[in-house]
């Protein structure tokens, strides 16, 4: 899927730059151009958890099982080893990410 951890460094010149945005003035068009891609995050966010869930929808017709009961079987050492249900978990672990993600990414919109 998508990876954008920044380093130290890239995040400390983003915020000097937003920094210095506001100091002269810019305040608001900052916090419009974040929400905005707040929302372009969230929107792809969203898009590839439909695109798992489409995924998953086939170990489940498959297995006859929620993905979220499978997955806590799994966890607990219930299910045993089978290829698939690695793969399964890896789809389920990053629906659980995109999730995290746009819960984070919701409170940031909202709490401004």
């Amino acid at each position: 899927m998508e990876n954008f951890e920044m380093s130290k460094n890239s995040t400390g010149a983003a915020h000097q730059k937003i920094d210095a945005l506001i100091a002269l003035g810019a305040g608001e068009i900052v916090a419009n151009t974040l929400n905005k891609l707040i929302s372009y995050r969230l929107e792809k966010y969203r898009g590839c958890i439909a695109q798992i869930e489409a995924e998953l929808k086939k170990f489940e017709k498959n297995y006859k099982m929620a993905s979220d009961v499978f997955y806590r079987e799994f966890e607990a050492g219930n299910l045993g080893d089978a290829g698939d249900y690695f793969e399964w978990s890896s789809l389920y672990e990053n629906i659980l990410l995109y999730r995290e993600r746009i819960e984070k990414m919701e409170a940031l919109i909202t709490n401004h």
